[in-house]
């Protein structure tokens, strides 16, 4: 699937979204390497455009990932996602995380 769903019509950044929403399928399906997969084809796609608010969202899927296979120092991905949800004030977002690295080791 390298190369992208949108990157047949120039649309490189838009297959992001879709990598991700199919790694969350994958995921759902216990597929856990093609989930971590498509989370990744995601990331790479949002650091290229440097949209570190959406890539936000992506590094909490792989975090939780992590975290469901018990691979609790990646699972601290997490973190990362936070810091993004701080600096762009999205108290919402911020607060959920926090919940869920409650859960992680330090």
């Amino acid at each position: 699937m390298r190369g992208g769903f949108s990157d047949e019509f120039g649309d490189r950044y838009s297959s992001a979204r879709t990598y991700h929403n199919l790694g969350m399928v994958a995921q759902e399906l216990r597929e856990y390497d093609q989930a971590g997969d498509y989370y990744q084809q995601a990331l790479e796609i949002y650091i290229e455009f440097g949209d570190r608010y959406s890539s936000a969202s992506t590094y909490g899927q792989l975090g939780l990932l992590a975290q469901m296979q018990e691979n609790y120092a990646e699972g601290l991905i997490c973190r990362q996602r936070w810091r993004y949800y701080v600096e762009y004030q999205d108290e919402y977002m911020a607060t959920v995380t926090r919940e869920n690295l409650e859960g992680l080791p330090e």
